[in-house]
């Protein structure tokens, strides 16, 4: 899946989907992500990726049924109980753009606590939203 990932980037599959449909996920919270990541020899690799969510739709509850945000919209956030502390997002520019980085611990979304999803879910429907920019060699 890795070699796949780097040769062609991240993909919208014809059989992938989710609890927000068929698009591209990603999270705010390492912790998610690192769920998803195969092992082999307790290492594990782990994109960072720029993503381009533009105009965000809130969602609180599972919809399997999306392909895309609604009109007007540019991405899906399916908002969950946690969410990095913001105070301590840190803020770099790469070619010229600000691109925000959590760095923050978790902490309680009190808004979002009757919210279906745990952690955060950040969904594009578009490949060129989303721009690898690591690749980060992790011993899990």
């Amino acid at each position: 899946v890795v070699a796949a990932i780097l040769k062609g980037g991240l993909r919208i599959m014809p059989h992938s989907g989710g609890r927000v449909g068929k698009g591209i996920y990603f999270a705010s919270e390492n912790s998610k992500s690192a769920g998803y990541v195969r092992t082999a020899k307790n290492t594990g690799i782990m994109f960072l990726a720029e993503v381009a969510l533009g105009k965000e739709h809130t969602i609180t509850r599972d919809d399997w049924s999306l392909t895309s945000p609604p009109s007007g919209c540019n991405c899906i956030v399916a908002r969950g109980h946690t969410e990095p502390e913001p105070t301590k997002d840190t803020a770099i520019k790469i070619e010229g753009r600000k691109v925000v980085v959590p760095q923050g611990k978790p902490i309680k979304q009190d808004a979002y606590a009757s919210s279906s999803f745990t952690q955060s879910e950040y969904l594009v429907y578009k490949e060129s939203q989303a721009r690898l920019r690591y690749a980060l060699k992790l011993r899990m």
